[in-house]
């Protein structure tokens, strides 16, 4: 599996670039605002990829940031989107940017969402909201305690009993006051 390419550009097109990695072409689709972020032809870059094999082709696409390429797949997981719909609406906005707009109502990005076709952006809308609410943001305290080597469950557990009015640093000190005792 092709993580990410290392090289440099030699062709720059409407939808694609081509990169030479140690003497191999690499053809690898983007959308056309990534590609005008792109350095000059010639020269040296890092591009995230990932590498969608179908029953007769094998295409690269190709993004600028490993949050980008994370953002496209997730969004070529949703059911009934393709890697040229997951294209398109990744480089809409960024996937933060994507889940305060679909929050928040946010009309001029869930319009550019619309561009892809309106049976295709509404599948895309429901989905990701639907995503949202299944996965709500990680708790910071729950992060933290983790890192320190508690398991999620033990985790959530001790901060039932802790109020989410106090800061992120006060839930985690009384968890592990809960923890130690437990």
């Amino acid at each position: 599996m092709i993580y990410y390419l290392d090289g440099k550009i030699t062709i720059k097109g409407k939808d694609f670039v081509v990169i030479d990695v140690d003497g191999v072409g690499r053809k690898v689709y983007m959308s056309s605002d990534a590609i005008e972020s792109l350095p000059a032809e010639r020269e040296s870059f890092k591009l995230f990829c990932y590498l969608n094999i179908g029953r007769n082709s094998e295409k690269l696409y190709g993004f600028p940031s490993r949050e980008n390429l994370e953002f496209f797949e997730s969004l070529i997981n949703l059911s009934g989107i393709g890697p040229k719909t997951a294209l398109q609406v990744a480089s809409i906005a960024p996937m933060d940017e994507m889940k305060k707009a679909i929050k928040n109502d946010n009309e001029e990005i869930l319009d550019k969402i619309f561009d892809i076709g309106k049976k295709r952006g509404q599948r895309v809308i429901f989905e990701l909201s639907r995503r949202i609410k299944e996965k709500p943001e990680e708790d910071g305290a729950v992060q933290t305690l983790t890192s320190l080597g508690f398991s999620k469950r033990d985790a959530g557990a001790a901060l039932k009993g802790v109020s989410k009015e106090k800061s992120v640093d006060e839930r985690v000190k009384e968890a592990l006051k809960l923890l130690d005792n437990g």
